[in-house]
């Protein structure tokens, strides 16, 4: 990888915008290769599960070819759109991004002594034409703190590896949100989404960026996904961080909302046979 750049703005001027209006935006922190890198794979997995459904894969740019595999693997199978999708989430490289210096760099400028992982790697792809039946497609307006419930300084990093303009659903902020404390909610079937009368359509403002520019809010930041789309994909990751010397954060004992289980019943009915593992393992079969 090449090295990367180092962040534009002064720590004291991007805390001090950040503490003002729960937001900014740091331009030219990651390296564009990496993240080449990551739409490279993410685009990969796609192909593998069109290739096993003996369905063709695209050819040219990233953002071309990704958006036809996507489009075409939702219409062959939209449970195996939702697991590959997912599956960007966990690629290696993805969670080295998240984990990166200029990230950790961005986290403790904005004053989080002590960053500790929220939670998992989000990706969001946002197209008009990806809509999952029955799914949700765009965010509405929410907080992160409600589902994070950690540190009162906790934050978001949001990274696309997409451009995104004010008309390819931009990720939209409510600037000075934050100093409203947390909101009252609605359900949504995605997340509680924000119902107050004090967030008013015209206080969204859409947020233009390149691959390489990282924006990073409060977990009390009013946010959504921008309605507007220009036709185009775009892709962005996002990872949350507490601050683990907050006081009362430390206070409550390090809480979480989040309960991770699994199911020990079989997914797919028998498998794995041992003649199934010989294929890894020859001696599986005797």
């Amino acid at each position: 990888m090449n090295k990367m750049t180092v962040m534009s703005q002064g720590a004291d001027d991007a805390r001090e915008h950040f503490r003002a209006e729960g937001y900014v935006v740091f331009r030219g922190v990651l390296d564009t290769a990496w993240l080449d890198q990551i739409n490279a794979e993410m685009l990969e997995l796609f192909q593998i599960q069109l290739r096993r459904l003996g369905l063709l894969t695209s050819q040219g740019d990233f953002r071309t070819a990704f958006h036809a595999d996507a489009l075409a693997l939702l219409k062959a199978d939209v449970a195996t759109y939702i697991s590959t999708a997912r599956m960007t989430q966990m690629l290696p490289s993805v969670h080295r991004l998240m984990i990166s210096e200029p990230i950790m760099a961005a986290a403790r400028r904005l004053g989080i002594e002590f960053p500790v992982i929220s939670t998992r790697v989000s990706n969001h792809i946002i197209s008009d034409l990806l809509k999952i039946p029955g799914g949700y497609h765009k965010s509405p307006p929410h907080q992160d703190w409600r589902s994070i419930q950690g540190s009162l300084d906790s934050i978001v990093l949001w990274a696309p590896t997409t451009p995104v303009s004010e008309q390819s659903h931009p990720l939209e902020v409510v600037p000075r949100s934050h100093l409203l404390g947390l909101l009252p909610t609605v359900e949504h079937i995605q997340t509680p989404a924000v119902s107050d009368p004090r967030i008013r359509e015209e206080d969204y403002i859409p947020l233009a960026m390149d691959p390489g520019d990282v924006v990073a809010f409060s977990t009390f930041t009013v946010h959504r996904t921008g309605e507007q789309g220009d036709g185009e994909v775009r892709v962005a990751y996002s990872g949350r961080f507490n601050n683990a010397a907050e006081p009362t954060y430390v206070e409550h004992g390090y809480p979480t909302p989040y309960k991770y289980s699994y199911q020990t019943d079989l997914i797919v009915p028998d498998f794995p046979k041992a003649q199934d593992l010989a294929r890894i393992f020859p001696g599986a079969a005797d």
